[in-house]
């Protein structure tokens, strides 16, 4: 496998068509994420992928799942069509095993560790941060794989706003709408987005379709009493509706005439920032983050359930910069809480410790990054963890080198610790050690850019299901290793080409067999082409053949094409068009789960 991927990388090295002259030059990439402070993207030693609100823009999809998805190194697993579960395998590391924040804020849940992205649209986010490898040193548990940080708009400037309309295929409408505005010492966005669709059938099989609704508000605001302090209050409100299909074990998803979900959630959070001195930061945060589902339905008891998860957490950080020095360092406590009702009712928390610090050598073109942390949870004890990494710009070349080493885990979830007849209270954290190493080439200054990344990582006390005793068991070892390959091309002005390749080998070490839902190749590439107001964008999809161990059977590779159309009717007004699915192939993402076929979208938006 080694072999294959540099000898693929020296070809695309290789390989240099004639470019235009290069472009003027452009600030820096801010990111947040893998430091925990801001710092240009072009300083960051572990491997990152950037979704940039102009890509949203140009996408055009409802849900932060579509973005993700079209990632070659992100599997989104979805059991059914718009609304229903939704979850992510980042280098082979299971749903469990990928911490998603908001804003910095923890959304996996206490009773499963898993974070569900199916109620979350992208009306409001205005980037994406994602970072690959063991990051637990920075984040602590569930960030044994990588880290997904979806971070939304905040305001500045004059007052503005915005409304958006569109509706198309399977009786779909959506709605969302925004205020905007700040001053030197304040700042407030406001928005609301509603969608409504009919869907699919969530069994593949299925005859009847199942209807979503989401309805959602937000508020993010900021104000600088002084010159050297700021507090910010996010507020999130979120309520939606899904109809569901009977899971039938053996057999998978069936026709259900009653099944309906219904969860509301709210999150409160504020941080508080003071500048003692212009080197030195200190910030604390306090967030409450609380999750309700209510299920009814006919067909079994077990569609009869109420489930309630708070996450509360307290993050007090602190971060000085002697150049060319920086370090940060803090303390965080969370406490979590799940309340399966007339089954269990438990709560667990964690205390931790990190210290993280990043030291730049010769004008920028060598940095070096390493970190600890301490946890001690209350059910299994302490946990040490660390991350190194180390980055060098060869600037005559165009070139940059990346390697990190790195320790994980991940606390068992509540449903695994305390789950009636299932639950185990000696459970252990599940643990991992992994590498990647990498490389960036830049031609004909940023025109052309190519990078691969090679990877391993070894996952130790994996939690499963113990069938001699069907409870929750310290059982499971696995391996996952592959490569990640991507070229993006600016051929013209008026032409973009993106491509990225994924080769993944994750395989259970006690079995040999290959982890679910793991496929072994992943490809995806995009054409954007602009003329005038006018921008054309075609998307294509390739995903291999998985196995689903939930029925015991492989799931088909399958391709997808999408098409995206925007014109720009006046500079605050623009209609855009978009068709999923063009070639309406019939796939699967999960076993016995539907999935949308062709469906066609269109809408107006207008700014003021």
């Amino acid at each position: 496998m080694k072999k294959r991927s540099v000898n693929l990388l020296c070809l695309l090295l290789l390989s240099t068509p004639a470019f235009a002259e290069p472009p003027d030059a452009v600030l820096p990439e801010i990111v947040a994420t893998a430091s925990r402070w801001e710092e240009p993207l072009e300083r960051v030693p572990q491997d990152m992928t950037i979704i940039t609100r102009a890509d949203i823009e140009k996408k055009g999809v409802p849900f932060v799942a579509d973005l993700l998805r079209l990632q070659s190194d992100i599997q989104v697993i979805q059991n059914g069509g718009p609304g229903t579960h939704a979850t992510l395998n980042m280098r082979g590391g299971g749903s469990n095993q990928v911490l998603v924040l908001v804003d910095g804020i923890k959304l996996n849940s206490p009773s499963t560790g898993s974070a569900d992205l199916s109620g979350l649209l992208t009306s409001d986010v205005e980037r994406i941060e994602i970072i690959k490898g063991p990051q637990s040193t920075l984040y602590g548990s569930e960030a044994m794989a990588g880290v997904v940080n979806i971070i939304t708009k905040k305001g500045a400037g004059k007052l503005k706003g915005d409304l958006s309309v569109e509706g198309g295929s399977f009786s779909t409408a959506k709605s969302a709408g925004s205020v905007s505005g700040g001053t030197d010492r304040t700042n407030y966005r406001l928005s609301a987005n509603w969608l409504d669709t009919d869907g699919i059938p969530t069994a593949k099989n299925g005859s009847v379709p199942n209807g979503y609704t989401n309805k959602s508000v937000s508020a993010r605001l900021g104000v600088n009493p002084t010159d050297t302090s700021s507090v910010e209050l996010n507020l999130r409100y979120g309520k939606d509706r899904m109809q569901l299909d009977d899971y039938s074990f053996g057999v998978g998803p069936v026709d259900t005439l009653d099944y309906v979900q219904n969860r509301e959630s709210y999150l409160v959070a504020a941080t508080g920032k003071i500048f003692p001195w212009e080197k030195y930061e200190q910030s604390l945060t306090l967030s409450y983050l609380r999750d309700d589902l209510d299920s009814t339905g006919s067909a079994t008891a077990w569609n009869n359930y109420r489930i309630k998860t708070t996450t509360k957490l307290l993050d007090w950080q602190h971060t000085v910069d002697l150049n060319p020095l920086t370090i940060t360092g803090g303390v965080a406590y969370r406490d979590e809480a799940a309340e399966n009702v007339g089954t269990f009712d438990q709560s667990i928390d964690n205390k931790a410790g990190y210290l993280n610090a990043k030291l730049a050598l010769i004008n920028d073109t060598l940095i070096f990054s390493a970190g600890m942390r301490y946890d001690d949870h209350s059910t299994f004890g302490d946990a040490f963890t660390y991350r190194t990494g180390v980055l060098y710009n060869l600037k005559p070349l165009e070139m940059r080198f990346k390697a990190n080493l790195g320790r994980g885990f991940r606390a068992p979830s509540l449903n695994e610790l305390y789950f009636p007849f299932y639950g185990n209270l000696d459970l252990q954290p599940e643990k991992s050690i992994g590498y990647d190493l990498g490389v960036e080439k830049d031609f004909f200054g940023k025109k052309l850019v190519v990078g691969a990344t090679l990877f391993r990582q070894r996952y130790r006390n994996l939690i499963e299901t113990n069938f001699n005793t069907y409870t929750a068991d310290n059982i499971g070892n696995a391996r996952t290793e592959g490569v990640e390959i991507k070229a993006s091309a600016l051929p013209a002005d008026y032409l973009k080409l993106n491509a990225a390749y994924t080769y993944l080998d994750a395989i259970n070490k006690d079995t040999g067999a290959f982890l679910s839902l793991r496929p072994r190749n992943k490809f995806n590439s995009s054409v954007e082409f602009t003329v005038a107001k006018l921008t054309l964008i075609g998307e294509f999809l390739y995903v291999a053949k998985r196995f689903d161990s939930s029925l015991k059977r492989d799931i088909s590779p399958y391709s997808l094409v999408n098409l995206k159309v925007s014109y720009l009717l006046h500079k605050n007004l623009s209609l855009f068009v978009r068709i999923d699915n063009v070639l309406d192939k019939s796939y699967e993402e999960a076993a016995g789960y539907g999935t949308p076929g062709i469906g066609a979208y269109g809408g107006v938006k207008v700014s003021f």
